[in-house]
Formats: structure tokens, C-alpha cells, sequence
């Protein structure tokens, strides 16, 4: 025993030592329940508890106790307010009604609240107006439920001098004026500059380059032919082409194709100097042309340029 004992023998720097530790290990131990105390939260546990006793006490309860707990808990919420989207309808008193201008008592009567009529009245205030039942339904204040039951109500008032009636006669005098002056079209064949000016996006540069393309072609003989004019883009031709017509073909100057030498051939617009010195060539070679057909023998000339130059050409066999 001791032998045992000498080994708890200690000199005065050992036990220095070993009370620090233990002192070090006596703040460790204290800091780690503290901690651990304030990790937990009590307030659920207590909840839980309150809730647990709670639902106890109600199964111990008979049905006339649990409503009067019910209701005396339910009292805690009453002071605070509520917004209802839905109007108290037990009150309303429906009736035949017209919407516009109808005053807001009324509205009242209906069963509508304050917020829901604000909105009819500042749709009113903008010019907005009810021409038939279903425009009421349109307003986001007005629900589907409530319009259905407001719908059988409705009875929207209509007189020879509302509104729609003098937008229909503007309309109609407008058409009518429209239709008189479509009947005033411009022949891009016969007319002048000052009457191509009248036209929507036709300057005086522009109505002199018209001009000056129809005597190159010899006139026009499609109205569409105006978009190879320089300056006659697509929008200006969309603003301009129901008030111009070709009428006059007549006045189409035609070249002879059994007579005409190749330089002056080749001045027409549809025709690049080869392709006037090939016809005038193949004439040459086999004779006169009989008719358009005959120049598809040539075989370097297209057909869309053979359909673009034929109205402008004449054979000496054609009765044209």
C-alpha cells in the first residue's frame, strides 16, 4: 500500500500543475452546459405542451363547452380588420337597372361595395360606356358570380342620338366621300405633273422622272409598271395605287420588229444591246418575225423578257 501510495507523491511544481488542469477542465465542463442550455429552446417544447393540454381538455369537454371555447378564442382576432372582395349580398335588393350614370346609391342597393363601385365611376370618368350587357363584365371589379346575378337585371337604354349612331353616320359620310373620290382616278398615261403631285408621296422630282420613264417605254400599259421608276419605292407605290389607273392604251407607242435597226432597238428599257442586236441578227437571218412567238426561236431571250417588250412590238403580219 505503500508502494502504491508513492506514486501519488507529488512536489510542489507537479501539484501547481495539476490544478491547473483541473481548472482548465472545471471552465471546459461549465462552458459546454452553457451552450447546451442555450441551444434548447424551451418556447416549442412549452408549446407543445400547452397545445397537447389544450387538445386534452377539449376531448374532456362536451360539445355546448367546446363551442363556447371555440368562439372565446376566436374573439382574440375580432379588433382586427378585414377586407371582404365580396359584397353582403343578404341586404341588396336587385332591380332593372341601366349601368351608365347609374348614381351610387344604387350601386348600393345592388350589393356592391364602395371599392367596386369606385371603379364603375372612374370607367365612367374616362369616357367609358356600357352598350351592351356583357361590357359590365369586363370591369375587374365586377366578378363573374356577381355579374351573373346582376345580369338578368340589366337593361341598357339605346336612342337614334347615342353615340353609336352619329359614329355610324360620320363613317358613313367619310365612305361616301372615300367612294366619290376613288372615282377620280389618274391615268399615269394622259395625266401631267401637277395631277401625279396630288398623289401621296409624289414630289415634283418624282412626278418628272414618272414622265420621263413613260416616253422611254412608249406609256404604260400596267400600273404596276411604276415600280421600275427610281424613287417609287414599295411603300410610296402602296399609298399611291388605288388612285391610278392605265385606261388609255391607245396612245402606246409600238416599234416594228420587221423594221427597226438595233441601236434604236436597244433604247427600250426591256432590251439590253445584245439582246437587240440578236433579234436584229436573227431577222436577218431567216426573215421577218410573224408574230412574239418567233422570238422564242432565238433561244437567248426570256421568257419574261420576250412577255415584258411583246406589248410594245408589231409585226407587219399583225393586224395590230
Amino acid at each position: 500500500m505503500k508502494k502504491l501510495l508513492t506514486y501519488f507523491k507529488f512536489n510542489k511544481t507537479e501539484q501547481n500543475g495539476f490544478f491547473i488542469i483541473l481548472m482548465i477542465i472545471a471552465l471546459f465542463v461549465t462552458i459546454y452546459s452553457l451552450v447546451k442550455r442555450d441551444a434548447e429552446d424551451p418556447i416549442p417544447n412549452q408549446a407543445k405542451v400547452f397545445e397537447q393540454s389544450f387538445h386534452d381538455s377539449l376531448e374532456n369537454l362536451g360539445s355546448a363547452n367546446k363551442q363556447e371555447l371555440n368562439i372565446s378564442y376566436s374573439t382574440k382576432n375580432e379588433n382586427k380588420p378585414r377586407v371582404s372582395q365580396t359584397p353582403v349580398t343578404e341586404e341588396s335588393k336587385l332591380f332593372y337597372f341601366d349601368p351608365n350614370n347609374l348614381p351610387h346609391a344604387d350601386w348600393h342597393k345592388l350589393g356592391l361595395s364602395d371599392k367596386q363601385i369606385a371603379v364603375l365611376k372612374n370607367y365612367e370618368s374616362k369616357g367609358g360606356r356600357f352598350r351592351n350587357k356583357t361590357d359590365l363584365k369586363k370591369i375587374y371589379s365586377i366578378n363573374d358570380r356577381l355579374y351573373k346575378r346582376l345580369e338578368p337585371y340589366i337593361q341598357i337604354k339605346t336612342s337614334p342620338d347615342s353615340e353609336i349612331t352619329k359614329q355610324q353616320n360620320r363613317t358613313s359620310l367619310l365612305y361616301d366621300k372615300f367612294e366619290s373620290n376613288k372615282a377620280e382616278l389618274i391615268d399615269i398615261n394622259t395625266c401631267d405633273t401637277t395631277a401625279l403631285k396630288s398623289l401621296k408621296g409624289i414630289g415634283s422630282v418624282l412626278s418628272k422622272r414618272i414622265l420621263k420613264y413613260k416616253d422611254v417605254l412608249g406609256g404604260f400599259y400596267r400600273i404596276e409598271q411604276l415600280k421600275e421608276v427610281y424613287g417609287v419605292t414599295a411603300e410610296t407605290y402602296d399609298l399611291i395605287k388605288d388612285y391610278i389607273v392605265v385606261s388609255n392604251l391607245d396612245g402606246i407607242k409600238k416599234i416594228n420588229i420587221n423594221r427597226v435597226d438595233a441601236i434604236s432597238l436597244a433604247k427600250h428599257p426591256y432590251l439590253s444591246p445584245k439582246d437587240a442586236k440578236l433579234i436584229v441578227n436573227y431577222r436577218d437571218q431567216h426573215g421577218s418575225y410573224v408574230n412574239i412567238e418567233d422570238l422564242t426561236k432565238i433561244g437567248t431571250l426570256s421568257d419574261l423578257a420576250i412577255a415584258k417588250i411583246a406589248p410594245y412590238l408589231i409585226f407587219e403580219n399583225d393586224s395590230r
